[in-house]
């Protein structure tokens, strides 16, 4: 039987697609990203999960933490890359949390955590990465 913790990452692979962005697919290594694929690509992550308190004794409330990094080259100017991470910013917020495009699928809510952009390291500071958290709530009946 299918969880709403399998749903997570094709919805936001759905959702982050729809916005002409394209998925780094390493498994943790998001800095190792290569430079062809570095402007407008993204990467999930599913750092950490927590049980909440359960409306009753046959389900289980689940709020699982995702981050989603976003990478922007600046060329020679990375300005460029900052204004352009924050209007993708905004897209992503707008389509993820849109509650139409959440109807029908198993994650019950997402919720906006946090968000930061930063150099792609200390060495770079022409490429930047978005990053956004959010909190999926997930509810497993058992």
């Amino acid at each position: 039987m299918s969880t709403g913790l399998t749903q997570i990452r094709p919805y936001f692979r759905a959702r982050l697609n729809s916005l002409s962005l394209r998925e780094w697919k390493d498994g943790f290594n998001f800095e190792n990203i290569p430079s062809t694929l570095l402007d407008k690509s993204y990467h999930i992550e599913m750092p950490s999960g927590a049980r909440l308190d359960a409306y009753d004794m046959s389900s289980n409330d689940i709020t699982q933490d995702v981050v989603v990094r976003v990478f922007f080259k600046g060329f020679r100017n990375p300005t460029d890359a900052i204004d352009a991470a924050v209007l993708k910013y905004e897209q992503i917020l707008e389509e993820v949390l849109e509650s139409e495009n959440r109807i029908g699928v198993q994650i019950k809510n997402i919720f906006f955590n946090s968000s930061q952009i930063l150099p792609l390291s200390g060495s770079n500071d022409n490429a930047v990465i978005l990053e956004i958290t959010f909190s999926c709530l997930i509810i497993i009946c058992i």
